[in-house]
């Protein structure tokens, strides 16, 4: 196949770096080698935290967390009651959103059993993991066979020992088990590291030497801080950078926030700015060089590599960040051994 060669800044292991790109080699090449086009190359954001099946939900949610989406609140309350046409619908136009902002894969997390997991619509350019949860133990075996594993509420929610079943069945089909773990208050990080969770989400509420334990357990960390706000929480995210987690981003529920995962970076560097700055390459590693990282340990391959590129422009990860829809750009598709160019705006 025919190369494609860029020249300008390229976002590569955690910094923006001049020179010359091979995109199918994706590596820097000799300086002298033809270039193709010029401007700024990224690899495409992954979104790791979705909830897609509550689109849907136009009605505005009141009350506090626990009232919006914790066990039979608001949010469950609808999906119990909607039509699965209208949710299939709405899920559709959410994938259909993060597919044409060039996003390579999301992460979401399948409520109501195999249900939910029916209620998936077919897509296309873009990977999914689907993270279910079951109802009942009857539908362990069921849902595992159909999905990436599974995907609870909080530690909490739940009587433990039913956590522990779920988490010993999915490790032993290898497939994931993730959970939501101090997000509204904090848990126990004892009955966490029993559950040998493949990743978690949120951990806002934990203390620094729970943050220090899931270090040392090598336990991933995924933020919706846009969710969170909402929410009323107030969390300085800078701990879980500071701590040396491997944090990842997510847009969490799609009837709080769109599922857009360049707006989630650029906000959760603004909201930084005044609690304890992240640097731009440090939101950038959130999207792009961390869910890769976590994804290679967890076995995880997309068949695909997408990039992201801005023609004729030289830009900084300041700019990336602060401004993700300002520049128009392209998505740069490469599988079996072909380069697509799919020309994108905004």
């Amino acid at each position: 196949m025919k190369d494609l060669v860029i020249r300008g800044s390229v976002y590569e292991n955690g910094k923006m770096e001049s020179g010359t790109y091979s995109v199918f080699e994706e590596k820097f090449v000799d300086p002298s080698i033809k270039h193709d086009l010029e401007g700024t190359l990224m690899r495409a954001p992954i979104n790791f935290h979705t909830h897609l099946g509550d689109s849907f939900i136009g009605s505005e949610p009141v009350g506090n967390l626990e009232q919006i989406v914790g066990p039979g609140g608001f949010k469950i309350r609808a999906l119990e009651h909607a039509a699965s046409s209208l949710i299939r619908k709405n899920m559709k136009e959410s994938i259909d959103y993060m597919e044409s902002q060039g996003t390579l894969a999301f992460f979401d997390f399948r409520e109501s059993g195999i249900r939910g997991l029916k209620l998936v619509p077919r897509f296309r350019g873009i990977t999914g993991y689907l993270l279910t949860r079951p109802n009942s133990l009857d539908e362990t075996d069921p849902l595992l066979s159909m999905s990436s594993g599974f995907g609870m509420s909080a530690l909490s929610d739940y009587e433990f020992d039913y956590l522990r079943k779920l988490s010993k069945q999915a490790h032993k089909r290898k497939k994931l088990f993730a959970l939501h773990f101090s997000e509204n208050k904090r848990e126990s990080v004892e009955d966490l590291k029993e559950l040998n969770p493949d990743y978690v989400i949120h951990c806002i509420e934990a203390t620094d030497r729970d943050l220090e334990t899931l270090k040392k357990l090598n336990i991933p960390v995924s933020i919706t801080p846009r969710s969170n706000i909402f929410h009323g929480k107030r969390p300085d995210y800078s701990r879980l950078f500071e701590k040396g987690l491997t944090v990842t981003l997510g847009t969490d529920n799609a009837f709080i926030t769109e599922p857009g995962i360049m707006e989630e970076a650029e906000f959760l560097y603004r909201y930084q700015r005044g609690l304890s700055r992240l640097s731009p390459e440090q939101v950038l590693s959130t999207i792009i060089d961390n869910p890769r990282s976590v994804m290679s340990k967890l076995g995880l391959r997309v068949g695909e590599e997408k990039f992201l590129f801005y023609p004729n422009e030289l830009l900084t990860p300041y700019q990336v960040v602060t401004r993700p829809n300002y520049y128009d750009k392209f998505v740069l598709l490469k599988k079996d051994n072909r380069i697509s160019f799919i020309p994108r705006k905004h």
